[in-house]
């Protein structure tokens, strides 16, 4: 099986591993379909001295797979369905994890990709509370893209700011992955986006998202 690992600091090697056994108790494995590249990626290939972890290994942070097989007492997700896996391994008992904040995880072990083996490798086993089904119509590099910036994007609109529709709301950034993705919830939510840009040629990308007014803060 192969597998795209980080041998030392800016050192990668496609690897052949052995295949994933078959799955355990609340455990998937996934055929990996697609990995994003996000920032925490290039922080890990730079050997940020914050990542406690041991090389060499299995990088990628944020991707999509399909269900190949589950394991017992698994019976919300079936072979064929098409994720988004949730990077972060958290325990899944803690109050934080059973009231679905698991970004508060009490006794979060790492992150994959990052401290953990990453998605960057044809198969994996993991639990299934870390799977969300990807809608009909998302492809699998839309549902690769999704957790990092669309999950953050959630939390701060609608866990925090309690965002509600007719609201106006301020966006900085509107071409970074968090922006545009602010952008099109905010959209969705019923909203008026304003938003910053600092290009002329970010303005009609940014419009194209949903946004209502667009400002060049180099500009304007």
């Amino acid at each position: 099986m192969r597998a795209l690992q980080l041998i030392e600091d800016r050192r990668l090697e496609t690897v052949d591993l052995p295949p994933p056994p078959p799955p355990s108790l609340g455990e998937v494995t996934l055929r990996i379909k697609a990995v994003a590249l996000n920032h925490i990626d290039v922080w890990g290939w730079r050997g940020m001295a914050f990542a406690k972890r041991k090389l060499p290994l299995v990088v990628g942070a944020e991707a999509s797979g399909e269900v190949e097989a589950v394991g017992p007492g698994v019976s919300n997700l079936l072979p064929g369905q098409l994720v988004s896996i949730y990077g972060a391994r958290t325990c899944g008992l803690c109050r934080a994890c059973r009231e679905g904040r698991d970004n508060l995880c009490e006794h979060v072990s790492g992150v994959h990709g990052f401290h953990l083996d990453g998605f960057a490798q044809e198969k994996i086993n993991l639990p299934a509370r870390l799977l969300v089904p990807a809608p009909p119509g998302v492809t699998e590099i839309g549902a690769a893209v999704a957790p990092v910036t669309f999950g953050t994007v959630e939390h701060m609109l609608f866990d925090n700011a309690k965002l509600e529709p007719g609201e106006t709301i301020l966006v900085h950034a509107g071409g970074s992955g968090i922006g545009t993705a602010a952008i099109q919830l905010a959209k969705k939510m019923g909203c008026t986006v304003i938003t910053t840009v600092g290009s002329n040629d970010k303005i009609d990308k940014a419009k194209a998202l949903g946004a209502d007014h667009v400002i060049n803060y180099r500009e304007d």
